[in-house]
């Protein structure tokens, strides 16, 4: 490890990071994984508007600029964090994976800051400086978040929707990655779909295990930017900002420091390099992205440009990441003390040890990615694009047991929906099934939670066809029906949400 001589100026004279008894490559390397780390988590939170929302990224991007100007201030990153919370549970019920897994994170750091700052002598000169607790504690928690998400993403794939080429989501994603990219989509036919598809949950489950195992990791970094950055074509560049955000997290703090300062005359260059060349990308992208398909001329279609500034954005940092990783790795070799036990041990990747309570946080994501099985939900557990079905007593899982664990009830009253007339059906506040051709079969309680929601947006009249245990019910304004209109439980309306089990449109059509 080369000689820091400027972690004074950087780490001296912040409380957040401790006097400078803490070891100066340790202050230097946890201040520039902060870095790193905020300034993906703000591209993450504007990349997951400029797809569907470009409007709303301007309100992302002015409240986020505190925290760019100041990337490594313990208060504004967590306020910032804590913003991201908020927008995240404000997209339930039917939040995307990223945004799940962005709250989820945001716990994990919250926990994390109150173990951090009650620990014994966390501000002292001893304990060493708090930022650095405060990401290493989050770092377990946060890590095995990611790490839930990736294995329910291979277990709910594992249907035979999935598997076959003619609904395959694998078969989807080819064909939409394509179309938006100027292609022709129908380059995407069954002998490419099959194999994509069982190709998707062999890489996905090879990154979990490559991650998972400490001494792994440094492999599962490369093949998941590789992976990523393939599915970006099919714009989940969000997802893979998000994700990639993540993998910082698990990366010593030592490989951060390497990459500040590897040399003092590359100190600056370097580090500024990296940081401006991203922003200067990313603010092409959103400018892209503002401006609209139709309203520019780009030698290039519109999304691919958008995808291109993505790469130019996170890449560098990315495969910087990796050839620091790597060459941690090749320093192994080069230790003055070759046997001491010791100098081996603190060159070890970080494991999972974590306090009891930054436990919760993984857990509770695990309860979430396990509602399809439980019978709770079937939207926002990580099932979108999986082909999964669990409902109505019957499941496309290859493990057809797992319908055995459904311990409440929602998922087997099912209701089909034979007419709506009153709200827009393409009004993305409304459940995703009503976008559908009818007739759409879905479970009770989300026709429930959906009249409500129309009523709540001041939708009305909505007049209303279904059959229920095979009686048909013809409501003419579902604001006056009894049984639509029954009070819910706010969780079931704020946490709860469905899929379409069959529809006009198929019943394993790729959902999401």
């Amino acid at each position: 490890m080369t000689t820091i001589s400027t972690s004074r100026s950087r780490g001296g004279s912040d409380p957040a990071w401790g006097p400078d008894a803490a070891d100066p490559a340790d202050v230097v390397g946890a201040r520039e994984r902060m870095r790193w780390f905020v300034t993906f988590w703000v591209m993450a939170m504007a990349f997951h508007h400029t797809d569907s929302h470009p409007r709303a990224v301007v309100g992302i991007l002015v409240l986020s600029l505190p925290v760019l100007a100041w990337p490594t201030s313990a208060p504004l990153v967590g306020a910032f964090l804590s913003l991201c919370v908020a927008i995240a549970a404000g997209a339930l019920p039917e939040a995307a994976n990223h945004m799940v897994l962005i709250m989820f994170t945001g716990l994990a750091f919250g926990v994390a800051a109150v173990v951090a700052a009650g620990r014994p002598g966390a501000h002292s000169r001893d304990g060493g400086p708090f930022v650095r607790r405060w990401f290493d504690a989050a770092r377990t928690a946060a890590g095995l978040s990611l790490l839930v998400v990736y294995g329910f993403t291979v277990f709910h794939k594992l249907n035979t929707a999935f598997f076959d080429p003619n609904s395959s989501c694998a078969g989807r994603l080819l064909r939409q990655a394509l179309a938006l990219n100027g292609l022709d989509p129908e380059l995407a036919g069954p002998a490419v779909v099959t194999p994509a598809a069982v190709g998707t949950v062999v890489v996905e489950a090879v990154i979990l295990v490559l991650l998972a195992v400490p001494g792994l990791r440094r492999w599962g970094l490369p093949l998941g930017v590789g992976f990523h950055s393939v599915l970006a074509l099919a714009s989940f560049y969000d997802f893979a900002t998000t994700v990639f955000a993540l993998y910082l997290l698990l990366v010593p703090t030592r490989v951060f420091a390497a990459v500040a300062s590897p040399t003092p005359a590359r100190r600056p260059r370097v580090r500024l390099g990296l940081r401006g060349w991203a922003l200067v990308a990313f603010a092409v992208h959103v400018l892209v992205s503002l401006a609209g398909d139709s309203e520019i001329s780009l030698p290039l279609h519109w999304h691919t440009v958008r995808v291109l500034t993505w790469y130019l954005a996170v890449l560098p940092y990315m495969l910087t990441l990796v050839r620091a990783s790597f060459a941690d790795q090749r320093s192994r070799g080069s230790l003055v003390d070759r046997p001491s036990r010791g100098n081996l041990a603190a060159r070890r990747w970080p494991g999972w040890r974590a306090h009891p309570a930054l436990l919760l946080v993984p857990l509770l994501a695990f309860a979430n990615g396990a509602a399809p099985y439980l019978g709770l939900k079937t939207v926002a557990s990580y099932s979108m694009f999986s082909n999964l079905h669990t409902e109505a007593g019957h499941t496309n899982h290859l493990l057809g047991g797992v319908n055995e664990l459904q311990v409440l009830p929602y998922e087997r009253d099912v209701v089909t929906v034979v007419n709506v007339e009153g709200p827009p059906r393409a009004d993305v506040r409304a459940g995703v099934w009503m976008r559908e051709r009818p007739p759409q079969v879905v479970p009770w309680l989300e026709l429930r939670r959906v009249a409500a929601l129309w009523r709540d947006l001041g939708i009305a009249p909505v007049a209303l066809e279904y059959i229920r245990d095979g009686v048909p019910h013809i409501i003419d304004d579902a604001r006056n029906d009894p049984e639509l209109s029954a009070p819910m439980p706010w969780w079931q309306r704020r946490l709860l949400a469905f899929r379409a089990i069959d529809s006009g449109s198929g019943a394993d059509r790729c959902r999401w």
